[in-house]
């Protein structure tokens, strides 16, 4: 009897059995796998998120270039590409990747349909930013004479 108690005392006080070490290590390296998965995901939106912020800016940047322009201007100027400037047309640093597309549609003041004629009273303008990827954002305002 003494020697069964004995045996069971050291079993209780030997540790960990290999099936508790296993599982141990299972779950734990699920954890770790799902953190760096976690991380990858959070840098790819970060990125995402850092591109669509460089495409507002320079989308605000071709708006506030057609405001320092006549309409006249801009009707006879037409359709206009750049790469990364800004409102002055000045390049951009570290901005040359971007591709800024200005697009303009004379239309009707009244009914927004397409003007086909001289002397147009009213024009939408669309700014495109996209770079080698594909287009980043659009955006389109109204601009009267």
């Amino acid at each position: 009897m003494k020697r069964t108690n004995r045996l069971q005392k050291r079993r209780a006080a030997a540790g960990f059995t290999l099936i508790e070490v296993t599982l141990s290590i299972i779950i734990v390296g699920t954890a770790v796998v799902s953190l760096l998965m976690l991380f990858g995901a959070g840098t790819t939106v970060n990125a995402f998120g850092n591109k669509l912020s460089t495409g507002v800016f320079l989308a605000d940047q071709l708006r506030s270039m057609t405001d320092q322009s006549t309409f006249d201007d801009l009707i006879a100027n037409g359709n206009q590409n750049f790469t990364g400037v800004d409102a002055e047309g000045n390049a951009v640093p570290g901005l040359g990747q971007f591709q800024q597309a200005l697009t303009i549609q004379p239309v009707n003041p009244g009914d927004m349909t397409v003007y086909v004629g001289p002397d147009p009273q009213a024009a939408i303008l669309t700014a495109t930013v996209s770079d080698s990827q594909g287009q980043i954002m659009q955006v389109s305002w109204l601009r009267v004479r």
